[in-house]
């Protein structure tokens, strides 16, 4: 959205630079200072009228030329400012976006760690840390144990489908085919 704002504001600076270069009289001291070609004209539109630096001393002098003149620079100014504000915005939202979305993430990273952390607790019974088959196997007798998979987005009977092949050895790297921990678990 940024790009597309810049292309506008250079659009925009094309377009009133033209206008400028034509309405402005030939000749004149307005013309000669801020309007003697089509790039000296975006530049003078990009420093006065749109970053407003000494934009009361452009408008007296564009102003003294012609008021329709006047009139059409202040339209520039309030066009070139709501598109750059308009930009900005654009910047704010996107950054606001992206760490709000870095924080759900974490949030709802640490919440599924901590229920299922209190899911392989409750499904350890013999409290060594490790589960084995026979113990994930009896999820579905733990409604507690199903309450908090499914709170976590976790369909539990498809879980148990999957036990063989959560089970395998060769798939977490680890020496014991029957016991896993909570990391590889998670």
């Amino acid at each position: 959205s940024v790009f597309y704002t810049l292309c506008l504001l250079c659009a925009l600076l094309y377009l009133f630079a033209i206008t400028f270069r034509q309405l402005v009289g030939a000749n004149s001291a307005v013309q000669q200072l801020y309007f003697s070609s089509v790039p000296a004209s975006m530049y003078s539109l990009l420093i006065h009228g749109t970053l407003l630096d000494n934009i009361g001393t452009v408008v007296r002098d564009v102003g003294s030329q012609s008021i329709v003149c006047a009139a059409i620079f202040w339209f520039f100014v309030l066009l070139s400012a709501l598109t750059v504000m308009n930009m900005l915005i654009g910047i704010l939202c996107e950054v606001v976006n992206a760490v709000s979305a870095t924080e759900r993430e974490a949030i709802m990273v640490s919440f599924v760690k901590e229920k299922m952390q209190t899911c392989f607790e409750e499904l350890d019974s013999d409290g060594d840390g490790k589960l084995t088959r026979e113990e994930f196997l009896q999820v579905l007798e733990k409604p507690e144990a199903c309450r908090v998979l499914q709170d976590v987005g976790v369909d539990v009977v498809g879980l148990v489908d999957q036990v063989d092949s959560i089970f395998e050895g060769d798939l977490f790297n680890s020496h014991s085919d029957t016991q896993l921990g909570f990391p590889e678990l998670v």
